[in-house]
């Protein structure tokens, strides 16, 4: 502590009063290298000064590692003396109070209060300050150009950034590419990103494959390696404590794309979804989250995966926990989400007439009846496996399709908008389409006769002719397509028109019937195991398409104009055939088919667009198989021939 008349304090920049006491770092050694290794307080000096004391460091430094290669040189020459006669003189002399390392030898101080001479914190700076060469690549500490290009920052007013630990660990690792810490470069090697190559190679190409490194930069080296390790580690376990598919938003959400593939949903789709279960229905356990079982019933569905698959990608236990954790979903989701989105309680008579019915629909099958409701029953299967109960067995195989199975019955709207879902059935003959229609309308099932009105449409295909005395008993309007006779070979031209009205408005629900077999569970046999879950696993995903998928007839705007080119063309005789017939009626003409060209037979081929193909051919089914037809019957050399 001295007084003195200095100019100002350089913590605070204030400046002295007269005789006020100072205190000089440079006579507090612990004090001033705590202070300016936390930077508590900020030295600025001219650019002359700072480069004078820059030389004399750097003459400093090259003065010390003369004398490092004197004391090395001792140190081989005492070496050389009777190890016996030294033991006191190296205790002494050649350690400090914590042991030093001298020739690769840990020798340690058997008294840690014993004085050291004076020689010793000379010897022991010498050593920490030795460097070792390595096989490494070295960048150097420049903070005005870029340690890679060397092109400068401030000159070319590029923008430059800080190479951050996890690069400078792989770079090292994986390159053999030592870069200090603090080193800069330019933001184009993309270092915050990725592993750059071509700057890789550029480094390789400039830089020699050895360099100096200094004991404490090798201990930084090791230790941010050990924290790298480290935290790699911690990563890895909690990695290998999380199941492979994590549908929780907070810790690592999935992408949509991963969410429609494995729930077939979007991820929004399947937080709304959540969002529709109150917390109290799915309980928040260790094993899992309501997110997470409600994803394990929808991938269920999705992927038809057995219990025991589920249990690896969700890690669960065993097959038991899995069944409680799908029969807890599917009970929450038919409780509180199905009700709101399928069966006839969901929706209204009026709003189906309103939002659900085609003006085509209307025009062609109910008389353009604005107060009509038309709707469309099928049904569709579901295969299950062979049992050994025989009773089940005999009721569930099907003559039809020589299979055994159940039949769920659909109910949709002219637009493919699913009303209502009714069953499983059983498939013996106790339980065909018709019978099964009767049961609904007689029983009431889910309220059908009373959200049904007299003179509604019922449009059903022929497998449901036998329940027709009865929809009509109920005042309800039925259109089926036609039956040939006994006595018939094909249907006549009115016939035949008329099915293909029919036909032109009922193809939807084949393809609803098409898109719950998307779900792969209704697409694969089911286990027996599972017979008493298809029911309620089948409305749930009616309920999903309804909420999250768009109905199958979206643009309305053109079904006037072909409604009424459908009824013109219907009133019109079939013309090519009145003609063949006429040409059979003549006896003294035999008819023979010749080949001919239809390059040159007919010149004004009519050219259909896709648009006219798609109403000729009620959807596109067929025109996706058209290629495929096509390439089957053209000919080597390209022709198409035509009977």
């Amino acid at each position: 502590m001295e007084k003195s008349n200095k100019h100002s304090c350089c913590l605070c920049e204030k400046n002295f009063r007269e005789n006020e006491r100072i205190h000089s770092l440079q006579n507090y050694q612990t004090l001033c290298d705590f202070v300016m290794a936390n930077k508590f307080i900020h030295l600025y000096l001219h650019h002359a000064c700072y480069m004078q004391l820059y030389n004399k460091k750097r003459n400093a430094a090259s003065e010390t590692t003369h004398n490092q290669d004197d004391q090395m040189i001792m140190d081989i020459d005492l070496q050389k003396i009777d190890v016996g006669t030294q033991t006191e003189f190296l205790t002494d002399s050649t350690m400090n109070r914590f042991g030093t390392i001298t020739n690769c030898n840990i020798v340690f101080n058997t008294n840690p209060c014993q004085a050291l001479p004076t020689t010793a914190p000379n010897f022991t700076r010498s050593i920490s300050d030795s460097s070792i060469e390595l096989p490494f690549y070295r960048l150097s500490t420049q903070h005005k150009t870029c340690s890679i290009c060397g092109k400068n920052f401030s000159s070319k007013k590029i923008s430059c950034q800080e190479i951050n630990q996890s690069i400078r660990i792989q770079y090292l690792l994986d390159h053999n590419i030592y870069i200090p810490i603090s080193n800069r470069c330019c933001s184009s090697h993309n270092f915050d990103k990725a592993i750059d190559i071509r700057s890789v190679e550029q480094i390789k190409r400039n830089k020699l494959n050895y360099c100096m490194i200094k004991r404490d930069e090798l201990i930084t080296i090791l230790n941010e390696m050990k924290e790298e390790l480290k935290n790699k580690d911690c990563k890895i376990h909690e990695s290998n404590q999380n199941p492979p598919l994590n549908f929780d938003d907070d810790e690592a959400p999935m992408s949509d794309s991963n969410y429609h593939v494995l729930t077939g949903l979007t991820r929004e789709q399947f937080n709304d979804l959540c969002s529709e279960i109150p917390p109290s229905a799915l309980r928040d356990t260790d094993i899992r989250t309501p997110r997470t079982a409600i994803a394990c019933l929808l991938v269920k569905l999705r992927l038809g995966l057995s219990h025991q698959a589920l249990c690896t990608l969700f890690s669960v236990e065993d097959k038991r926990k899995m069944t409680r954790i799908l029969d807890s979903a599917c009970t929450a989701i038919k409780k509180y989400f199905v009700p709101k989105h399928l069966g006839f309680d969901h929706i209204e008579r009026q709003k189906v007439i309103d939002d659900h019915t085609r003006p085509l629909a209307k025009i062609l099958l109910g008389d353009n009846d604005p107060s009509k409701a038309i709707i469309i029953l099928d049904g569709t299967y579901c295969y299950i496996q062979k049992s050994a109960n025989n009773l089940l067995q005999r009721r569930t195989y099907s003559l039809h399709k020589g299979k055994p199975l159940v039949k769920p019955m659909m109910i949709v709207s002219s637009d493919g908008y699913i009303i209502s879902v009714m069953g499983p059935f059983l498939a013996d003959g106790r339980n065909n389409d018709a019978e099964i229609t009767k049961s609904m309308m007689y029983n009431n099932k889910q309220g059908f006769t009373d959200w049904l009105r007299p003179g509604d449409l019922v449009i059903v295909d022929r497998g449901f002719r036998d329940c027709i005395p009865d929809l009509e008993k109920f005042c309800y309007k039925t259109k089926m397509p036609c039956f040939l006779n006994k006595d018939q070979s094909q249907f006549t031209t009115s016939q035949a028109n008329e099915t293909r009205l029919i036909t032109k408005i009922c193809w939807v629900i084949e393809s609803a019937n098409g898109r719950v077999k998307q779900w792969q569970f209704f697409n694969k046999i089911i286990p027996n195991s599972m017979i008493e879950k298809i029911g309620d696993y089948f409305e749930i995903v009616c309920a999903m398409i309804n909420c999250y998928r768009p109905t199958f007839i979206q643009d309305t705007s053109h079904d006037n104009e072909i409604a009424e080119k459908m009824l013109k063309l219907a009133r019109e005789t079939n013309k090519i055939k009145d003609y063949v017939e006429s040409m059979k009626n003549k006896p003294a003409k035999k008819l023979k088919w010749i080949a001919m060209d239809a390059a040159d037979a007919i010149s004004d081929f009519p050219k259909m667009s896709f648009k006219n193909l798609q109403e000729l051919t009620l959807g596109i089914y067929q025109l996706k198989q058209a290629r495929s037809y096509t390439t089957e019957h053209v000919s080597p050399n390209g022709a198409f021939v035509v009977k």
